[in-house]
């Protein structure tokens, strides 16, 4: 399996460094998952090969800001691009509630 740092610098970025994210890519595949989403994790993908269409799987260790901020707008780019599959979202209970409360405030829509 490859690791790809996205974000190491915790809560707050740096100008080197982007919050917390780290994509985890297995051995001879296309799929690759997604551990941890803070804000900025959009632009941190445009430097690498990922694919939002190829994202199995987004895996948020705890609620705090720097793990989950850029979540809502990465499933919105990718329900804009076309994806219809299916996309998995792991995490505590707080995450479910979170995007819940931003789809009815913002009129956030996934077609998937």
């Amino acid at each position: 399996m490859q690791l790809r740092f996205l974000g190491t610098s915790a809560g707050v970025p740096t100008r080197t460094r982007n919050v917390s994210a780290l994509a985890l890519i297995p051995e001879r595949q296309r799929r690759w998952y997604l551990i941890d989403c803070g804000e900025g994790i959009q632009h941190q993908l445009m430097h690498t090969p990922l694919s939002l269409a190829r994202l199995e799987a987004v895996l948020i260790t705890h609620i705090h800001g720097d793990h989950c901020y850029g979540l809502p707008g990465l499933l919105a780019s990718a329900s804009m691009a076309g994806r219809r599959a299916a996309l998995t979202v792991v995490g505590p209970r707080a995450v479910r509630d979170y995007l819940e409360a931003l789809k009815a405030t913002t009129g956030l829509h996934l077609g998937f």
